[in-house]
Formats: C-alpha cells, sequence, structure tokens
C-alpha cells in the first residue's frame, strides 16, 4: 500500500484546519477523497485495489453520498456487478425512494464501498438500508480509516489505509 499512501500524500487529500465530519464531531484534519476523482489514474488504481478485496465475496457493491457513490460505480464497473446508490433520506419528489438502482434481495450479498471511515456514520445508514430488503451485507470497504477502534456497524470493515499513514 506504499504505492497508494504515497499517490494520496501527493494528490494532497489531508488538509489541515477545524472540520465538522459526518459524525457531527469536529477534527483538526480533513481528507479531501473527492480530489482522487478528478485524477483517473489514481481513481482507478484506488478502484482494482477495492474490487481486488471485493471479488468473490459479494454479488453486488452499495455506497451513499459525494465519496462513496462514484469508488462504488467504478467497483461495480470492474467486477460487472449491480450497483445500489443509497440515498440520506427519502427525497419529496420523485419515485421518493431511499434505494436507487440495483434492488437487492435475500440472494444478494452486498459489499459496502465508501471513502473515508471515522466513526462508521454512513456505513450504518447504508447497511440498515439494505438490511430492510433482507439481501446480507458481506463487509464495509473503505479507502482510509480514521478509527483505531473495532467499529461496530453491522458487518465487518476492511480498509486500504490507516488515516495515520498518511498525515504527516
Amino acid at each position: 500500500m506504499k504505492r497508494l499512501i504515497e499517490a494520496l500524500k501527493k494528490e494532497g487529500v489531508v488538509n489541515r484546519g477545524d472540520f465538522i465530519l459526518t459524525s457531527g464531531k469536529s477534527s483538526n484534519y480533513y481528507f479531501d477523497m473527492k480530489k482522487v476523482a478528478g485524477n483517473p489514474q489514481l481513481f482507478s488504481y484506488i478502484a482494482s485495489l477495492l474490487s481486488d478485496k471485493i471479488k468473490g465475496k459479494a454479488t453486488c457493491v452499495a455506497s451513499i453520498g459525494f465519496g462513496g457513490v462514484p469508488l462504488a460505480t467504478a467497483v461495480s464497473l470492474k467486477l460487472n456487478l449491480p450497483l445500489i446508490m443509497v440515498r440520506d433520506g427519502v427525497r419529496a419528489h420523485g419515485l421518493g425512494k431511499i434505494i436507487e438502482g440495483y434492488a437487492p434481495n435475500k440472494n444478494d450479498k452486498v459489499a459496502v464501498v465508501d471513502d473515508v471511515c471515522t466513526y462508521g456514520t454512513s456505513l450504518k445508514k447504508i447497511i440498515r438500508q439494505i438490511n430492510k430488503t433482507s439481501a446480507k451485507v458481506s463487509g464495509c470497504y473503505v479507502v482510509v480509516t480514521r478509527s483505531d477502534k473495532k467499529l461496530s456497524v453491522g458487518a465487518p470493515i476492511y480498509h486500504l489505509v490507516k488515516a495515520d499513514e498518511i498525515i504527516d
């Protein structure tokens, strides 16, 4: 993963300052993983690394939000697996669905993909919605984990790199 760590540093994904995270908690650093989408080679490399971890363990891929959905889409394409997009909440317009794209069923094993995991807030949201479909979540696959603790989100969490490997 040394190559990935160096590439993320070079891309400048670490930002210092005062930030509010998805969990609502504050942090003095933020991983701007959306920058990775602007670098096709790095984005493809990350999607390949995630795909290698998921291959053979899932029948579909799911994610939520602006950071996770592009990654899940790339993984879905690389593995030729259906894509599930979970919304943050019910929309007041259109069909009002929470789950868009592929509708998982009881025979599916879902790989949840996200860019960064701190407390597992986004992962829990996805799993909560997937559980309503009676599909099984086989695991959560994230690029960067900020946590040193074993988080309980309802499925195992796998990461490519730890935050402290990127922060100088």
